[in-house]
């Protein structure tokens, strides 16, 4: 959540350095094949903060997704409005949608990885059980 209110806290000058910095830093030319890094960077830093709220959880369970990806859009409609508040920044509410998207997709790996770790531990404890 701080990288997310340092990003946001750009002015809309360093906001575009930056992202013209990692298009040559990534040498691929994503511009040419239509994406564009700043919605990119929406999506994966909110599938971590998605992530990383549902592990936050002591047990995971499908309504935890749901509480996780809740907090995160909540998460994004203020970081839009904070953004407001900057020069040469403004909200869009498509972004809360990538955000969104973004959490709703690392919650979903999380507890994706979070059953398939209990599932193993399971046949594990059973196979010692058996020997």
């Amino acid at each position: 959540m701080i990288t997310i209110f340092y990003f946001s806290q750009q002015d809309g000058t360093n906001s575009l350095h930056q992202s013209n910095f990692f298009y040559r830093l990534l040498g691929i030319d994503l511009k040419s094949m239509g994406i564009d890094i700043r919605k990119l960077a929406h999506f994966s830093i909110y599938f971590a903060l998605g992530f990383s709220c549902l592990l936050s959880f002591s047990e995971i369970t499908r309504k935890h997704i749901f509480y996780s990806v809740l907090f995160s859009f909540v998460y994004a409609l203020t970081d839009e409005f904070h953004q407001s508040l900057i020069p040469g920044r403004g909200p869009q509410f498509t972004d809360v949608l990538i955000d969104t998207t973004g959490a709703l997709c690392g919650s979903f790996i999380g507890f994706t990885f979070f059953n398939i770790k209990n599932i193993l531990e399971k046949r594990r404890k059973k196979i010692q059980s058996l020997k």
